[in-house]
C-alpha cells in the first residue's frame, strides 16, 4: 500500500488566529495545499507543528492588550485580569486556570476546524497540538475538562472527521513546566488505524527511548514527531555551546531512533517557525527513514510542505 506522507511546516502568524471563521479557513487552506496534486484514491497523513494552535489561547476575540503583551507571561496574566469573575468560576487555584478559563472556547473550534479539514481532504490529520486540560462531551455536562490539569495535547483525526485520539505530551521541556503544564500518561501515543498502527510523539518525547521502544512494540509503522523548537536552528545547542542545534536534531533525532527497530520504518516531522511573545522557533521539517532523512524542507523558517510516498504493509481492513 502506498501512503503520502506529508509535513506542514507553518510560520506564526497573527490573523489566522484572532476570529474562529479565519482559523478554520487557515487550516482548510494548508490542509488542501499538503495534498495538492496527490491521487485521490491513495491514503494520506498530514502532520501539522507542535503548538500549531496555541496562539488561538491568546488571540481567538482577545483584546489589543492581550495581543501586544511583550510575552507569554504578560499576556496570560491580562487574559486573566479581564476575565477574573469567570476565572474564579473555574475552581483552579493556579496560573493553570488560563487554560480552563480558555478551553472551553478554543477546543470545539481546533477539533471542528480539523476534523473538516480531513473531511475535506480525505487525509488523517495530526493536529499539531495546544495547551489545554483534556476535554471531554457526555449529553448531560456538555463540553467539559477531565480533571485538574492541562497538557501539551495532540489531536489525531481521520478522513471521516472522527477524532481517533486525544494524546498527551509525555516529556515536558523546561518552558513548558514554567508554564504550569502537566506531563501525560505514557502508552496513549499509539493509535491503530486503516492506514496501520502510528504512534504520535509530541516533540521531545519522540527523542526518549522509553516512548519509542513503547511504539516499536505496539507494531508501529510510523513515529509522527509535531515539534517546535525554541532555538535557532544553526545556532548553539542548549547543552553544549560547542554543538549546532540542527546538526544535533538530525544526528539525534528520528534517523537515528528508527534504526534497527522491529516494525517502526519512518519518521514525520512537521515544526513550528517564527515568533510567539517571547519565544521563537526554528527547525526544518523532515520525513525519516532509518538513518537518514528522505525529505527536508529547504529552510529552517518559514511555511514549506515536505512530501514522500512511501510503501507500507496493507492494514486490516484496507483503506477508507
Amino acid at each position: 500500500m502506498r501512503v503520502h506522507l506529508i509535513a506542514v511546516q507553518t510560520q506564526v502568524q497573527t490573523a489566522p488566529y484572532t476570529s474562529a471563521e479565519a482559523f478554520k479557513r487557515y487550516v482548510l487552506e494548508r490542509s488542501r495545499a499538503a495534498v495538492q496534486g496527490l491521487p485521490q484514491d491513495e491514503p494520506r497523513l498530514v502532520a501539522f507543528p507542535e503548538a500549531f494552535a496555541l496562539p488561538l489561547l491568546f488571540w481567538l476575540d482577545t483584546s489589543t492588550a492581550v495581543r501586544q503583551a511583550k510575552t507569554t507571561l504578560q499576556a496570560a496574566l491580562q487574559l486573566l485580569r479581564e476575565n477574573w469573575p469567570e476565572a474564579l468560576r473555574m475552581g483552579v487555584l493556579s496560573p493553570a486556570a488560563l487554560y480552563y478559563l480558555r478551553a472551553g472556547k478554543v477546543w470545539p473550534l481546533y477539533e471542528q476546524a480539523f476534523r473538516e479539514a480531513a473531511q475535506a481532504t480525505q487525509a488523517y490529520l495530526v493536529a499539531g497540538s495546544i495547551f489545554s486540560p483534556q476535554m471531554d462531551w457526555e449529553p448531560a455536562q456538555g463540553l467539559h475538562p477531565m480533571g485538574r490539569r492541562a497538557y501539551n495535547l495532540s489531536l489525531v483525526v481521520s478522513p471521516r472527521g472522527t477524532v481517533l485520539g486525544r494524546i498527551p505530551k509525555v516529556h515536558l521541556t523546561a518552558d513548558e513546566r514554567r508554564a504550569f503544564l502537566s506531563g501525560g500518561q505514557a502508552g496513549r501515543q499509539v493509535l491503530h488505524t486503516r492506514l496501520g498502527t502510528v504512534a504520535n510523539l509530541i516533540c521531545l518525547d519522540a527523542f526518549h527511548d522509553d516512548l519509542i521502544e513503547q511504539a516499536d512494540a505496539a507494531g508501529a509503522w510510523l513515529v509522527v514527531q509535531p515539534s517546535a523548537n525554541a532555538a535557532r536552528w544553526n545556532g548553539p545547542w542548549s547543552k553544549d555551546p560547542k554543538e549546532i542545534e540542527g546538526e544535533v536534531w538530525l544526528r539525534e533525532g528520528l534517523a537515528k531512533k528508527l534504526q534497527n527497530r522491529e516494525n517502526l520504518r519512518y519518521g514525520l516531522n512537521p515544526m513550528l517557525n517564527g515568533a510567539f511573545y517571547d519565544l521563537y522557533f526554528e527547525g526544518r521539517s523532515g520525513i525519516y527513514q532509518p538513518g537518514s532523512p528522505l525529505a527536508l524542507a529547504e529552510s529552517e523558517t518559514g511555511d514549506a510542505v515536505v512530501r514522500v510516498a512511501v510503501e507500507v504493509p496493507e492494514a486490516p481492513g484496507g483503506f477508507l
